[in-house]
């Protein structure tokens, strides 16, 4: 049997198929190039399949430039891709800005000092021109002054008892009758003190003595001599009764003469107030050249079952025995 061409296809179903593959299927347009998904030339909306939650990042000319980018070097080319790591020649530049502004900030310091130094050298050069001086009721020493460091001739190296100072006489006459106790302390050759207590009703008394002899010292003023030093004790000693620290809780005291003891000399009144106790107590400051004596008498005025001890009695006893003791010393 010959064969012959095969049948032709009817036009409904050649176009029907072709219909068909064409909805499978199309074929782009020509003139414009078939894209793919992750194409960078992309510009408009974003494919379905990135998600509504899914942005573009910003172009790397665009991106926000951050501390690490500001501290490089403009000259240097860095790379955009995160690496944080420095390349040697930018550590070392970083090494040389840090070692710069540490020493700016040395050099700033050194300058703070330096002025503070100049404005307290004016404070106290000021304060010696004015004699104003604070500390010791004396000028400071002159710069270039010669320091002393010994005993000079006519003071004082060391001190007598305390205890062995005071006669007995004049302990009976102030404090009458047995007293309860004599304790002595601060017994060295430069210093010692003694308090002498009667306390039996009715009547209440204290007697303390002390005396030290002061050395040359760094800390004095003047010429650092000990006779300096012993100024400068004295007039602490005056300033705490006359403006005493309030952790004390002790008035203020009022202040006298106390004429004929040594080369300065004053007395002191205080009043305390305990409870319902008065008590009052004299004291007696006085200076001979490097030794300064203190004495204290007390006694009660009010309350706890005593007599009351008039102001003038104790300050009769503190003058007698400051006498005393700085007749030991000639």
């Amino acid at each position: 049997m010959a064969q012959g061409l095969p049948p032709r296809r009817s036009a409904r179903a050649a176009g029907g198929r072709e219909h068909a593959g064409a909805r499978g299927r199309r074929r782009p347009e020509r003139g414009r190039p078939r894209l793919g998904a992750f194409d960078d030339d992309v510009d408009g909306e974003l494919p379905p399949w990135a998600g509504p939650g899914i942005q573009p990042s910003a172009p790397a000319a665009e991106r926000r430039p951050t501390r690490l980018d500001e501290a490089r070097s403009p000259d240097v080319a860095w790379r955009q891709d995160g690496d944080a790591e420095w390349p040697p020649a930018a550590r070392a530049d970083a090494r040389r800005s840090r070692r710069a502004a540490a020493q700016a900030r040395k050099h700033r310091r050194r300058l703070l000092a330096a002025a503070g130094l100049i404005v307290v050298a004016g404070v106290v050069v000021t304060l010696w021109a004015a004699k104003a001086w604070p500390f010791g009721g004396q000028a400071p020493r002159a710069a270039g002054a010669p320091l002393v460091t010994t005993f000079q001739p006519g003071e004082f190296h060391a001190v007598p008892d305390a205890c062995d100072a005071v006669p007995a006489a004049l302990v009976q006459q102030y404090l009458p009758g047995k007293v309860a106790q004599v304790s002595q302390s601060l017994g060295s050759a430069t210093q010692s003190q003694c308090t002498w207590t009667l306390d039996a009703r009715p009547d209440f008394r204290v007697l303390t003595v002390s005396s030290q002899a002061y050395t040359p010292s760094l800390l004095a003023t003047g010429d650092g001599s000990a006779t300096f030093s012993a100024i400068d004790a004295y007039g602490q000693a005056r300033r705490a009764l006359q403006d005493p620290p309030k952790s004390s809780r002790a008035p203020r005291a009022q202040i006298g003469a106390a004429a004929g003891l040594g080369t300065d000399a004053f007395t002191a009144l205080q009043v305390f107030h305990v409870g319902g106790d008065t008590t009052a107590e004299v004291t007696v400051v006085a200076r001979d050249r490097n030794v300064l004596t203190d004495i204290t008498m007390q006694g009660q005025e009010h309350g706890g079952g005593f007599s009351p001890v008039p102001v003038a009695t104790l300050r009769a006893a503190a003058l007698a025995a400051a006498r005393e003791v700085l007749a030991g010393f000639r």
